[in-house]
């Protein structure tokens, strides 16, 4: 039977002096008696490794020591954190890599042990993108004697991020100045770029919007809209869709739309928040 990925970079790492911990996460490490966090056919592998080397991961040459080849490989930037994500495609699967530089994380442990998260800066916003990224569920799969009580300690000690009060109304703003230059663009007939900002740009605002208004009703929820299908009410999940055709009857309508979610959404997350008259 030939090794699952999750066993190939398992045995690399243990191999590889540069990795200084391999973590995997991800739904194929959550509890498969729930159905909506556990893994299926389609889960993907995800891992976060510790490294001293990070910049060998800038090309998929290392996966050759895996007997691993990528039909696609691409370095971007993590959301979470500003460190390097890599994608990769391979023939029967698909994994995600968040490269954590070693000195940094070294530094971070650091600030931990003297309470510098007690306090806004950057050891508190590092470990609060690392918490939203394990509090989930994390397995150590190389270096989880001198690791994971650095990552037990960074979940107990922060929470995640929220947006509150202010940062929903800077959010909505920026919403409403977005909805203006769609606006004009459907007016011009710039059909494609007032379609993409609705996609991108309008709707992102209201999956935000969204995420942190279950968040504060204690349900379930997800970031970048995962598994909203799943867990959200139907009339959630049609308030944040967006059907929108490259014509402006649609667009325009799109828009109504959007903006009359955002506004329900704000009502219970700023509720002195108003959409700005003429």
């Amino acid at each position: 039977m030939s090794r699952s990925l999750g066993e190939k970079i398992a045995a690399w790492a243990a191999a590889e002096p540069s990795v200084k911990a391999l973590v995997m996460i991800g739904s194929r490490v959550r509890a498969v008696t729930d159905r909506v966090w556990a893994a299926d056919t389609e889960s993907d592998w995800d891992f976060l490794i510790i490294s001293s080397q990070p910049e060998m991961f800038s090309t998929p040459a290392w996966l050759k020591k895996l007997d691993a080849k990528p039909i696609a490989y691409a370095v971007r930037t993590a959301q979470i954190g500003g460190v390097p994500k890599i994608a990769a495609v391979f023939a029967d699967t698909e994994a995600d890599f968040v490269i954590q530089p070693e000195p940094i994380v070294r530094r971070v442990r650091r600030g931990l042990a003297r309470g510098e998260h007690r306090q806004p800066g950057p050891v508190r916003a590092a470990l609060q993108d690392l918490a939203v990224v394990i509090r989930p569920g994390w397995k150590f799969l190389k270096s989880a004697e001198t690791w994971e009580p650095f990552y037990l300690a960074a979940v107990a000690a922060v929470p995640d991020r929220r947006i509150d009060e202010a940062e929903a109304r800077s959010f909505a703003d920026g919403f409403v100045c977005d909805a203006a230059w769609t606006r004009r663009k459907i007016a011009r007939g710039e059909l494609l770029a007032a379609q993409r900002m609705l996609h991108r740009g309008l709707a992102e605002t209201n999956f935000r919007l969204l995420h942190e208004l279950r968040l504060r009703r204690g349900e379930r929820t997800f970031p970048e809209a995962r598994r909203i299908e799943r867990i959200a009410r139907a009339s959630e999940v049609a308030a944040v869709t967006v059907d929108a055709q490259p014509t402006a009857r649609s667009l325009a309508a799109a828009l109504r739309k959007s903006s009359a979610t955002l506004r329900a959404l704000m009502r219970p997350l700023a509720p002195k928040w108003r959409w700005p008259s003429a």
